[in-house]
């Protein structure tokens, strides 16, 4: 069903040069604009803002840890085009794809926001499924990968949450540090 699902969708990658445009742009660079949503969270100064940032950073760089160094070593499933013939259309090395570092990204920021403020991280949540679905489309995952990647990303992100006020001595001097750097800076809202 896997390699089913996977065909499925990339039999329409090389078709359209405008979709698939769309869809490498999806595929690669949503993450950035999911990123640059955290930042705009953190800059607003607002405590609340600044420590859903701190923990949505922790559920990623833990989660983003545990697929590359212990999931995708001990699983080694190879890529789409490794194994098959298929529409690739961005490069991408050939190494182990399971679970996708894209998607545990983009699902672990946005899971970490979804618990806390459900209308943004309804938002979020959609970026980081499109950019699982681009991700198959241009042909380096496999839906599972990007499955993979929702349940780690899910299970961390739930996880890190559960602990919110038990740590905030991490974040709280993290912003204390922040501030104390950036006192000088007019520009930015002060709290």
């Amino acid at each position: 069903m896997n390699e089913n699902l996977f065909h499925f969708l990339n039999q329409f990658a090389s078709r359209f040069d405008t979709i698939d445009d769309i869809f490498e742009f999806f595929a690669q660079d949503i993450v950035w604009i999911i990123l640059i949503v955290m930042a705009a969270l953190w800059i607003t100064a607002k405590p609340a803002n600044q420590k859903l940032v701190f923990y949505a950073g922790l559920s990623t760089a833990i989660a983003l840890l545990l697929g590359s160094l212990l999931i995708s070593p001990a699983i080694n499933h190879p890529r789409p085009f490794v194994a098959h013939e298929v529409n690739q259309l961005i490069p991408h090395a050939a190494d182990a794809s399971f679970p996708s570092d894209h998607a545990t990204l983009a699902f672990s920021l946005a899971f970490s926001v979804w618990f806390v403020r459900k209308k943004l991280g309804y938002i979020l949540l959609g970026l980081a499924l499109l950019t699982g679905i681009a991700r198959v489309y241009v042909g380096v995952h496999y839906p599972g990968d990007i499955l993979g990647a929702i349940v780690l990303s899910f299970i961390v992100s739930y996880s890190v949450y559960r602990t919110n006020g038990k740590m905030d001595v991490l974040p709280n001097g993290l912003i204390k540090l922040y501030r104390s750097l950036t006192v000088k800076l007019k520009f930015l809202p002060r709290q």
